[in-house]
């Protein structure tokens, strides 16, 4: 999964112009605006996080009294998205390493949800075996932190699957929904 957009701009040529549709409510002036505002996946709220939810609580967790909010990764989705470095290119003209990437830590994620940070790793380790999200491991000095790189534009079956980019249907390991102590 690639974060580099595979659009080539029009070089020696005029753009050629293309007619709007029509935009429901405001959405044309969040478009515009320059401030950086982006629009989500609908297919991902539609058909994505419905079959992720529905089998975590209808084949991982059908024997069990308790539940753990699964619900939780819809928010923790837009959450990374939310804080995603779109700097091409660092301060001093190199090219940046985390582009694409969310490196929000731990201590920030749980102020913003209010969930615990065993949650954190579970919610990313069931966004990542259903082909959302990659995660990387990354080393300042000793220090560790986690990048996550949401996936903005999936390529999305009809019942709710994630298709990579060589055209397999990521089907998610269901291990990793349970604790470590029940695998």
């Amino acid at each position: 999964m690639s974060n580099i957009l595979a659009f080539q701009p029009y070089e020696n040529e005029e753009r050629p112009q293309k007619q709007r549709k029509p935009q429901p409510n405001d959405k044309a002036l969040l478009l515009d605006n320059p401030e950086g505002f982006e629009i989500y996946n609908r297919e991902l709220m539609r058909k994505v996080f419905p079959r992720i939810i529905n089998e975590a609580y209808d084949v991982v967790y059908a024997e069990y009294k308790r539940k753990p909010e699964i619900r939780d990764i819809v928010a923790f989705y837009f959450l990374l998205q939310s804080y995603i470095d779109g700097n091409y290119f660092r301060a001093d003209g190199t090219l940046n390493d985390r582009f694409g990437a969310c490196f929000l830590n731990y201590e920030t994620i749980q102020a913003h949800l209010r969930i615990d940070r065993n949650r954190i790793n579970l919610l990313a380790a069931i966004l990542e075996t259903n082909g959302i999200i990659r995660t990387t491991g990354h080393y300042e000095g000793t220090k560790r932190f986690k990048w996550y790189f949401p996936s903005f534009c999936p390529r999305i079956t009809d019942d709710g699957y994630i298709v990579n980019e060589f055209g397999e249907i990521i089907k998610p390991d269901f291990s990793v929904y349970l604790p470590k102590r029940r695998r």
